[in-house]
């Protein structure tokens, strides 16, 4: 299984009901033509307009529909500055959340695009490679990034792993 996580590409303000700009938008096309040749079954999206959007344009260039998880919203800042046993009732849910529905996707062993933003891909990160939460500040998430992770053997065990990290590779002109 592999799992494309990216970020949504720039955004109008940094409002929870923000748009793509047509920067952003442009971003996510170049973002999209990278995912062309692969094997990707699902691509799911958090409800905020911004990652639908994101999701839209990968969607409409591998002709796959887009499934917003509801449940998964981005996460405040501070949740990667406390110990996580100090974490709000609130934070520990949000928390809870992308956790149950990382297991629910891995059940399945498909190929899945994440769109989402910078906060739940740290927490994702987190939660399958088990680095603490607070470690995550360090691991940049620009706009437009793309994250790749796959559950595969090594060392006779199969497990997560980082295949990628924060590329924005295709944003460069060619």
């Amino acid at each position: 299984m592999k799992l494309y996580l990216v970020r949504h590409g720039e955004k109008e303000k940094d409002e929870f009901s923000s748009n793509l700009t047509t920067f952003g938008k442009e971003q996510i096309k170049k973002l999209a033509e990278t995912l062309t040749d692969k094997n990707i079954k699902k691509i799911y999206s958090s409800s905020n307009p911004r990652s639908i959007q994101t999701g839209e344009i990968i969607g409409n260039k591998i002709n796959l529909p887009v499934t917003i998880v509801k449940s998964i919203q981005e996460l405040p800042r501070e949740v990667f500055f406390q110990p996580e046993r100090e974490l709000s009732q609130q934070n520990q849910e949000m928390l809870r959340s992308i956790h149950l529905f990382l297991n629910e996707i891995s059940k399945r062993d498909e190929d899945v695009v994440l769109a989402m933003h910078a906060g739940i891909n740290r927490a994702t990160i987190s939660l399958l490679l088990d680095i603490p939460l607070q470690k995550m500040v360090h691991f940049t998430q620009d706009l437009s990034c793309m994250n790749l992770l796959e559950f595969k053997e090594m060392y006779g065990e199969k497990r997560w792993c980082l295949d990628l990290l924060n590329s924005t590779h295709h944003l460069n002109d060619k």
